[in-house]
């Protein structure tokens, strides 16, 4: 990822960006891993229970299948929502105080 900077400080596409990223990837880490883990135990155990209502054989594991399919769709509708209020709150804070961003080159 490329982030850009204007006159010293983070341009607000860079930091859009960077916002939205980090939210959809923390997002993600936390939450495949649960997904994966509620696969498995409907492909080994056969049930699954959702809303108080057991499903067994094929319906579990569309009902499982279906958090595969909405969840990116809903953490990419937070992730603009969520970065676009962080970058709005960057640019309100950028009124009285400046953002600057530095290079190093000992840096990652």
């Amino acid at each position: 990822m490329q982030l850009k900077q204007k006159r010293g400080q983070l341009s607000y596409g860079s930091s859009f960006k960077l916002f939205y990223f980090s939210w959809v990837l923390g997002w993600a880490l936390l939450m495949l891993p649960i997904i994966a883990i509620m696969l498995l135990t409907v492909l080994v155990g056969g049930t699954f229970t959702m809303n108080g209502e057991t499903q067994t054989g094929t319906a579990a594991i569309w009902s499982v299948l279906g958090f595969l399919i909405f969840f990116p769709l809903i953490i990419a509708i937070q992730g603009i929502f969520g970065a676009g209020l962080m970058t709005l709150g960057s640019w309100l804070y950028r009124r009285f105080r400046p953002i600057t961003v530095g290079s190093q080159e000992d840096a990652f």
